[in-house]
């Protein structure tokens, strides 16, 4: 039996080396059960310049804005550590593709400009590896709490970081949902 068992691992392991993944395409998945619960609570379609139009009509709206980190400020307190991030917003189709690139989410290199947010971060996280964040990718799930210089300020309630080499924004260019225009950028 064990035999046997060995065999059908080693045959799985073969086949997978030998063909990769099959190519596609897939709605985005949250990857724990807290961000699942705020994806699905989360209004994807209201965005930015949304807010900076009219803060206070969207104050109790739960958004989901994707960006690239610009600026990540850790700061002591008493009960850890706060990241304070300036995020350049970029729009996201909400799919995740899988090809023969290594990127799995294609941003647009547009979006709706910067906004601001706080992660309260764990007192032992290492602040190198924080500081190195700047250039990955978050979404950021939260309530919109104000302007600060037209830059939105997005209380967060989670927050999902995407290392920098699962993302592209050169491969598709594209705007909001409901404009008609899209272009794939051949580099």
């Amino acid at each position: 039996m064990l035999k046997l068992v060995l065999t059908v691992s080693l045959l799985s392991i073969f086949l997978l080396a030998c063909f990769p993944p099959v190519p596609g395409s897939r709605e985005y998945k949250p990857i724990s059960e807290w961000e699942k619960y705020a994806y699905g609570k989360a209004d994807r379609n209201v965005f930015p310049n949304d807010v900076r139009a009219d803060v206070h009509k969207y104050d109790s709206l739960r958004a989901a804005w994707p960006g690239i980190i610009l600026k990540c400020e850790p700061v002591k307190n008493d009960s850890g550590i706060t990241l304070n991030l300036l995020i350049e917003h970029h729009y996201y189709d909400w799919i995740e593709d899988f090809g023969a690139q290594h990127e799995r989410i294609f941003l647009s290199p547009r979006g709706e400009g910067l906004f601001k947010t706080k992660w309260e971060i764990k007192p032992d996280t290492d602040l190198e590896k924080a500081r190195n964040s700047v250039g990955d990718m978050a979404i950021v799930y939260g309530l919109p709490i104000g302007l600060e210089d037209s830059v939105v300020v997005l209380g967060a309630f989670y927050i999902r970081e995407i290392d920098k080499q699962w993302f592209a924004t050169d491969i598709l260019d594209y705007g909001r949902p409901d404009e008609p225009v899209w272009e794939l950028r051949v580099p």
